[in-house]
């Protein structure tokens, strides 16, 4: 027995001794990290949040928001750092996905500090925030792009992979366009919640607005809502959201409209002239540049042509706009004003063409002329007599 006891004890000493090592490492990274807290740049201190515990003590998942809220959702006292910060963020949580579980005792959901940090916690916008429009995607991605840590929720990791190929997220992400949408744009940040059928084309219209506009005046909106489709995602689909094309307008294999429509239902014949007017508008784009490019490059001033060809794009990208109100018009009358701006630009670089012939020609007679004048002044000065 004292032999058993005395092996046992340097186990024990080790043991405890590794886990006072790892509490003082713990420590020193959190007490490193808070340096650049925005808490520490406010003035607070560790004991703002651990004041009933010692340090190294965590803070229980399930009090996490609570506690981050005593400050938070007091507007008394944000006011002091902050006069336009936000005291909703609790509320808005409790009645989040994430929120809700974690009051029934559900802790492996997010709660503030997986998606804001603990110790290192920056503002929004912060490029170096986990928050911050470009780090989002991987934030959320930590948990729902983790299969087995889904699993127990029945849900996919599809979504992340999806959107990170999708138009949004190379708009965000290579293009550096921070107004493009990343996860919280369309399902809230504290409040998270996936939109339903009927809230979809609302989440849409936030930067979609005129494709909404039309859409909600359509017919298929209608349509849509009496069997449930999610409106915007029967074409667009949710997370993996790719540019339109106008070869998604018709009736073949590979059309989008081909999915519901054919030849025999209804709309197909709306369907064949907007595409017809699409393919008509590009083609008139295409030979109006055509034509621009051949005279500038001859040295030709073509400006009033590019500005019609600058309005004529105008109205493309606008009639693929109205496309969304399902019907011939306004469709038809947008595609034919860029027709004829795309003819106008095309008939300022015929003009120029032309007008540069007529330069060369002239340039030619001129200089037959002038050739002529010399050969005859030459035989005059060889018909005079040779000086004595």
């Amino acid at each position: 027995m004292r032999l058993s006891q005395s092996a046992v004890l340097p186990g024990i000493l080790i043991c405890l001794h590794a886990a006072v090592a790892s509490a003082q490492t713990s420590r020193q990274a959190a007490e490193e990290a808070f340096r650049e807290d925005v808490h520490a740049a406010a003035g607070l201190t560790c004991a703002a949040c651990h004041a009933d515990q010692q340090a190294e003590t965590a803070v229980a998942r399930t009090e996490i928001a609570p506690r981050c809220g005593t400050c938070h959702s007091d507007a008394a006292y944000m006011r002091r750092f902050d006069p336009q910060a936000r005291v909703d963020q609790l509320a808005q949580y409790l009645t989040s996905v994430h929120g809700r579980r974690m009051r029934t005792g559900e802790t492996r959901v997010a709660t503030c500090s997986d998606c804001h940090g603990a110790h290192g916690i920056r503002r929004a916008r912060d490029s170096r925030s986990p928050v911050a429009p470009p780090n989002v995607g991987l934030t959320c991605a930590r948990c729902h792009g983790d299969p087995e840590r889904m699993r127990p929720f029945g849900l996919q990791t599809a979504p992340v992979a999806d959107w990170s190929a999708s138009v949004h997220a190379t708009a965000l992400l290579k293009r550096g366009d921070t107004s493009a949408p990343t996860c919280n744009s369309c399902h809230g940040s504290h409040g998270a919640a996936p939109p339903s059928v009927t809230e979809v084309a609302n989440v849409c219209s936030q930067c979609h607005l005129r494709e909404a506009e039309l859409f909600r005046a359509s017919p298929k909106k209608a349509i849509f809502d009496s069997i449930g489709q999610a409106e915007c995602l029967v074409c667009h689909e949710n997370h993996k959201i790719e540019a339109p094309a106008d070869a998604w307008i018709g009736l073949k294999d590979g059309a989008v409209c081909a999915i519901c429509h054919d030849e025999q239902l209804g709309g197909a014949k709306t369907i064949v002239e907007v595409r017809q007017g699409l393919d008509g508008l590009s083609a008139a784009l295409a030979a109006a540049d055509t034509v621009l490019t051949r005279a500038e490059r001859a040295g030709m001033l073509v400006e009033d042509g590019r500005f019609a060809l600058r309005e004529a794009r105008g109205h493309l990208i606008n009639a693929r706009v109205t496309v969304h109100a399902f019907a011939e018009k306004p469709f038809t009358d947008v595609a034919r004003e860029g027709v004829a701006a795309a003819r106008r630009a095309e008939q300022t670089g015929d003009q120029a063409l032309q007008e540069l012939q007529y330069r060369r020609r002239g340039l030619l007679v001129a200089l037959v002329l002038i050739l002529g004048f010399l050969a005859v002044l030459w035989l005059k000065i060889r018909s005079l007599p040779a000086p004595d």
